[in-house]
């Protein structure tokens, strides 16, 4: 699937990726954590072919959050949030 738009998505546990990304034409790989696979497959966004790649990550984060007005589930369209401003905080 070359040309298309890469879909990173990012879970906060090992399993929920995996369980998020069960799919039949899912390709699985693992990369230098054994806990943080990578889980690959198509699929079509609004008609846009992509590429998603499920991981996960382990450990204390800081917290990235949209803006109030960006938070809402249908408060924007989706793809602005790829240029939204984010705050950044390490939660207590």
């Amino acid at each position: 699937m070359s040309g298309a738009i890469k879909v990173l998505n990012v879970a906060e546990k090992p399993s929920v990726s995996g369980i998020l990304s069960s799919n039949q034409g899912l390709r699985v790989r693992e990369r230098r954590s054994r806990y943080n696979k990578i889980f690959e497959f198509n699929y079509s966004i609004r008609g846009q072919h992509c590429q998603m790649l499920f991981t996960s990550v382990t450990g204390h984060l800081m917290e990235l959050e949209f803006e109030d007005r960006f938070r809402k589930w249908h408060s924007c369209d989706p793809v602005d949030l790829y240029h939204a401003p984010v705050r950044k905080h390490v939660p207590e």
